[in-house]
């Protein structure tokens, strides 16, 4: 069987320096020369997917934003996408300010981060990719930044107990999806956004059937798409709700490539 296998990459592809290892980059053409389907449904804007997504050769689609996008590589367009709503960017901006919260805003348009407290995220990631210029605004207006589609407000949090309590008071506050994507990161989505919803419709437009479908992901935003198929592979080094959605825990974590020792048992079919 010609297998359809999904990929997360914090966390999953990528080791807890961000870096992507060229085993990786062989694994890839191991699968795409045996007749396999390769994709990547990350958290991620495009503007700090992209040098991951040249890197591996991919060039068809992929899921960015937790599911907020669908973009196509040959077209560079995206071709399905959803936006927060004004009233939910509105609440949460004002929770965040209020509380004094560091936060980034992915948009239709560029990347835009609170004036005072700069993401470490962003700052990595164009010491690691000089050559792919991240278009970061700071200081931003809601008139400024509700203009455009806003795809993810990404929240930076200090401490798990931090994380908990403000993951809970935004729920109470705003109808969009709330979810953890990193470890000390939520994400604030459209409402009944997921990666696993929005891999289920790209599956269906594009008739592969569920039996296909391969899954490794991490996080909670990941537990969605673990769900969908009993080829899912949370990893070991993921959250407790990964694990708890997904059929199967990697023996190793992922600074121990344990994508690949998985698919190995496939490569060997």
């Amino acid at each position: 069987m010609k297998y359809f296998f999904v990929f997360d990459l914090d966390g999953t592809l990528l080791d807890d320096h961000k870096v992507m290892k060229p085993e990786v980059k062989q694994m890839f053409d191991r699968l795409k020369a045996a007749g396999h389907d390769t994709f990547v449904a990350t958290g991620r804007a495009l503007e700090i997917t992209q040098p991951y997504l040249d890197f591996l050769g991919i060039d068809t689609a992929c899921i960015l934003n937790n599911g907020a996008v669908i973009h196509d590589l040959k077209t560079q367009s995206n071709v399905y996408e959803v936006g927060i709503s004004r009233t939910d960017i509105q609440s949460t901006l004002d929770y965040l300010t209020a509380h004094k919260i560091a936060y980034s805003v992915s948009t239709s348009n560029a990347l835009y981060t609170t004036p005072d407290y700069q993401l470490g995220y962003y700052d990595q990631f164009m010491q690691m990719f000089p050559d792919y210029p991240l278009i970061n605004h700071t200081g931003a207006s809601f008139t400024d930044i509700a203009q455009q589609t806003v795809y993810k407000i990404l929240v930076q949090l200090g401490s798990d107990a931090a994380h908990k309590k403000h993951e809970r008071e935004l729920r109470t506050h705003v109808s969009a999806t709330v979810t953890q994507s990193m470890e000390n990161y939520l994400s604030v989505l459209p409402e009944s956004i997921t990666k696993g919803g929005t891999l289920h419709k790209y599956l269906l437009e594009h008739n592969v059937p569920l039996d296909r479908l391969v899954v490794f992901g991490d996080n909670d935003n990941d537990a969605e798409m673990l769900a969908l198929t009993h080829h899912s592979y949370a990893m070991i080094n993921g959250s407790a709700k990964a694990k708890a959605a997904a059929k199967h825990v990697t023996r190793l974590t992922n600074n121990e490539l344990g994508v690949i020792d998985v698919v190995a048992q496939y490569e060997a079919l």
